[in-house]
């Protein structure tokens, strides 16, 4: 089982500032490889930075976080400069990674179909 993670967070915290307020604290959780993670939760209660933590765009203010060889992180909102869908997204993420335009698209809408975001 161990050796089937892909990611691992132990006793990961993180706050905000020197003396912020914590946002996460002591999160213990296992990925397996080839898994797929959906993440829900009340406004506020740490969703969006657990999956910095564990994209590597941030780093934890306690504990420790090891694997994530490759991991995958479609935000919540997107920049300005890029007013894209959640299937403009994934389908210009895959035309960068080498997929052609309907390759890409159909791709997208099966991820987003999976996970209930389809449309």
């Amino acid at each position: 089982m161990e050796r089937d993670l892909a990611v691992r967070l132990d006793g990961v915290g993180r706050r905000y500032g020197m003396g912020g307020p914590w946002v996460l604290r002591h999160v213990d959780l296992g990925i397996r490889t080839g898994s797929l993670v959906r993440v829900e939760g009340a406004n506020g209660s740490g969703k969006s930075t657990l999956l910095r933590l564990l994209a590597g765009i941030d780093a934890p203010s306690e504990g420790r976080v090891s694997g994530r060889r490759r991991t995958a992180f479609v935000p919540e909102r997107f920049p300005a400069a890029l007013p894209f869908t959640a299937l403009g997204y994934l389908t210009h993420m895959g035309r960068v990674h080498g997929l052609g335009a309907g390759a890409a698209r159909r791709r997208a809408s099966e991820w987003l179909e999976l996970f209930g975001a389809g449309g």
